[in-house]
């Protein structure tokens, strides 16, 4: 099994992160108080801006926290 590790927190996991997280692109964001959906508004080395429906929050978020829809 290959691990994985964020440059910015150092966090390791063991599945493959989404490395063609477009501006868009609907996805999951799995935090560990919750579950979120919505839609990449910017990227940034490994991190992504999500945009939660009609506007409702705007969260940065590591990239390995991102399943594309």
């Amino acid at each position: 099994m290959v691990a994985y590790s964020c440059e910015r927190c150092a966090h390791e996991w063991n599945r493959p992160v989404e490395d063609d997280v477009e501006i868009d692109d609907t996805v999951r964001v799995d935090l560990p108080e919750a579950t979120l959906y919505g839609s990449v508004q910017q990227r940034e080395g490994d991190r992504v801006q999500v945009r939660g429906p009609a506007g409702a929050w705007l969260l940065w978020v590591e990239r390995w926290r991102v399943i594309v829809y």
